[in-house]
């Protein structure tokens, strides 16, 4: 019998159910007419192998559980044969340089290879050939390689046997960190006084992976180059980055370059903070034109973001245990800083800390996620959580929860949960954010000023006019700057205003329709600028913006638009 045929015609309280178990469905059926019929009939279904399996295939699809029989069926399919298939080379070379890297992450990447190495001290030089930056090294003091061991660092994943106290992982960083800035990457090592030189380079890859040995003579003459202080015959390895593909200079080559230094300084110093600290490490940058020996070092500093003086709220910090799958019991310190605070690892280089509140998370004492909520609090700007941050050390058992950049944790959907749940005795993570707002709150009402700080144009504009419209707008030597960018933003938009950094932002991708033929430089469409800051001087004195004052925003954003798109 055809097993269409077998099958009850069910009521409506069971076929139009079907997120509803059997037995409920029974159940609401006890007051049909063939309840009992159709039970009997039911389990002479069940009973019988064949047509009982197919059923329960039904029920799965009307529950919405075929993907799970289905892949049942997937593991009972027979292989055949199996065959190789390496990566196409073309492919992969160009696929290295959308991995997602920033040169931050790219050079702390290098830098890890150099502190399981044991170096003591990293040297970071851009090499200036006219206007432009010609090439980078990353030279290290550690204790170098042979020539075997060198060419299995230039593999893609090679076996390096790290061990749980390494910061490297997976045998990529050297190379995907490289291709993502350069399209030639060539590494110098000596060590026990010999010299051992490779080279990948973006044609090579496409050849069928082709890596290049190089003259251990003239490399060694590059080798010797490649520090700021004679080594001798100590060991060490340098890193090169020439071909470079992500360092346009945008503007003034020394603004530029002075920018970059500053961005470097304070974003290493915050990743390596624990090392610098501590004397293990030593990392300087410097600039120095290709045919010059000179170059003006600058040395980077540890920014710990914990490194306040006393705590914003008694009883902190406090230590909350959380309970992650996969990982098992994670420890978390909650700290709230003081109120008004103005040091440096506080504000991390802007205005205020605002963008420096929550998850500061190491992995073997080096920082791989910068602030963010995980996923815990959906406002990551949050103004009253400010002064809140908490430190995570992962366990050995999380320790490749981290992603190929380490910037960051591979997110699971069980891990913001986890986090949230959270507990420090009977306090829960949902009071640690309340006595973070309270401390937030009561300095705000203790200082809050009896008039407004008068604002003037600050950085983006040239200094002499900064100087003279301020003395236009007040007499007050307390005054609150706005400065100017240009960053990314979205298609239709002219411009933006970020009150909690005192910022105007602009659109880069209309900059040159703005500036008509001059050149782009910091202090670029002074006119434009400050035209904007009349606009919008009002807006930084609001606490909240209401939704008539955004819709005000908004049609100005059109219009302006309207005029850059007919430039």
């Amino acid at each position: 019998m055809p097993f269409a045929q077998l099958a009850p015609a069910p009521c409506s309280c069971f076929g139009y159910a079907p997120s509803v178990s059997i037995g409920q469905s029974m159940k609401s059926c006890r007051s049909c007419e063939n309840f009992r019929t159709r039970f009997r009939l039911f389990n002479k279904i069940f009973a019988n192998k064949e047509t009982g399996n197919w059923l329960r295939v039904l029920l799965r699809f009307a529950r919405g559980r075929l993907g799970q029989f289905y892949f049942v069926i997937l593991d009972e399919i027979p292989t055949l044969k199996t065959f190789s298939l390496p990566p196409d080379s073309g492919g992969s070379a160009a696929a290295f340089a959308r991995l997602g890297y920033d040169l931050v992450d790219a050079l702390a990447d290098i830098i890890d290879n150099a502190v399981d190495s044991k170096a003591g001290s990293v040297e970071i030089v851009f090499h200036r050939q006219a206007d432009r930056i010609a090439a980078v090294s990353i030279a290290d003091t550690g204790r170098g390689m042979g020539e075997a061991a060198l060419q299995e660092a230039m593999r893609f994943a090679g076996n390096n046997e790290h061990t749980d106290s390494d910061l490297g992982t997976y045998g990529l960083g050297l190379k995907t960190a490289s291709f993502s800035q350069c399209e030639s990457l060539t590494v110098i090592s000596r060590k026990a006084g010999e010299i051992s030189a490779c080279r990948w380079t973006k044609e090579g890859i496409g050849n069928n992976w082709s890596c290049e040995a190089l003259d251990p003579g003239n490399a060694g003459k590059a080798f010797k180059e490649g520090y700021a202080k004679p080594r001798s015959k100590a060991p060490g390895t340098l890193v090169v980055w020439h071909r470079l593909t992500r360092l346009d200079v945008d503007g003034d080559f020394d603004e530029f370059v002075s920018e970059l230094l500053s961005r470097l300084e304070l974003q290493l110093g915050l990743i390596f903070h624990r090392f610098i600290s501590t004397g293990t490490l030593s990392i300087t940058l410097a600039a120095r034109d290709v045919d010059s020996v000179l170059a003006f070092p600058r040395q980077v500093r540890a920014h710990d973001p914990f490194a306040y003086v006393r705590s914003g709220r008694d009883g902190y910090p406090k230590c909350f245990m959380a309970s992650v799958p996969g990982v098992g019991a994670l420890r978390m310190d909650a700290h709230i800083w003081p109120a008004g605070a103005a040091d440096p690892n506080f504000r991390l280089g802007r205005r205020t800390g605002t963008h420096g509140q929550g998850f500061y998370v190491y992995r073997n004492d080096r920082l791989v996620q910068t602030g963010g909520w995980l996923g815990v609090c959906k406002d990551e700007t949050d103004a009253e959580l400010s002064l809140a941050r908490i430190a995570i050390d992962l366990p050995k058992s999380a320790m490749r929860a981290v992603s190929v950049q380490k910037s960051g944790l591979q997110l699971t959907a069980a891990l913001a949960p986890a986090l949230r749940n959270a507990k420090a005795g009977k306090q829960t993570l949902a009071n640690y954010f309340d006595d973070a707002r309270k401390a937030y709150r009561a300095d705000r009402t203790k200082r809050r000023p009896s008039g407004n700080i008068p604002v003037v144009p600050g950085a983006g504009v040239p200094a002499g006019v900064r100087r003279g419209t301020a003395t236009k707008i007040t007499k007050d030597n307390f005054v609150r700057e706005i400065a100017f960018e240009w960053i990314t933003l979205p298609k239709a938009t002219v411009f933006s205003i970020d009150p909690d950094e005192d910022r105007i932002l602009l659109n880069k991708k209309y900059r040159q329709r703005i500036i008509g033929p001059s050149r782009a430089s910091a202090a670029d469409a002074p006119i434009i600028k400050l035209l904007l800051f009349l606009l919008l001087e009002p807006e930084f004195d609001r606490e909240r913006f209401s939704a008539k004052r955004r819709e005000w925003l908004k049609r100005c954003n059109a219009i302006l638009y309207e005029a850059v798109k007919a430039v």
